[in-house]
């Protein structure tokens, strides 16, 4: 045989032969599965009306088996499992800063300090505007006798950090 006739190990007619047998079995194999297709659908259906009532079945027993194992893991398991995480967390989490609030105190000192200065001068003025402030019960009756005027003479009342002149005038 001459190297004309062959090419590539295969004789130059092998080829449109092999081309041809392939459009012949493709051509019986498009029907072959669009029928194959049908049949996949139709036999799907027939055992999904086979396997419903087994499914129905099957839920049925196992709904409460799972309510059951739900409940026990939601009141052993949950709360195991929570104090767990916590207490990783802790233990990933470097020391927390001490939460200062020096301003707070401060403010908080000033705050009562100003109130209690602000009640002790209330109270100072209570008793310079009352009469007979010195512990007597007779206050009234001195200022209608004129007890109430002052030593030296002048009238009204002697005020806070004023002396009252004793016997010698002074």
């Amino acid at each position: 045989m001459s190297l004309l006739s062959r090419k590539n190990g295969f004789t130059v007619g092998t080829r449109a032969t092999t081309r041809r047998r392939a459009r012949e079995k493709a051509s019986r194999a498009v029907p072959l599965a669009k029928s194959a297709g049908d049949v996949a659908r139709q036999s799907a259906g027939d055992v999904a009306a086979l396997a419903k009532p087994h499914v129905h079945r099957a839920r049925r027993w196992a709904a409460p088996r799972v309510e059951r194992t739900g409940k026990a893991v939601q009141e052993k398991v949950a709360p195991q499992l929570s104090a767990m995480m916590t207490r990783a967390a802790r233990r990933l989490d470097p020391e927390p800063k001490a939460r200062r609030r020096p301003w707070l105190a401060r403010g908080l000192a000033v705050l009562m300090a100003a109130a209690s200065v602000s009640v002790v001068v209330a109270v100072l003025r209570k008793r310079a505007s009352l009469p007979g402030t010195d512990g007597t019960d007779t206050a009234d009756a001195d200022l209608a006798d004129g007890a109430g005027d002052r030593p030296d003479g002048r009238e009204g009342r002697i005020g806070i950090g004023q002396r009252q002149a004793g016997p010698g005038g002074r």
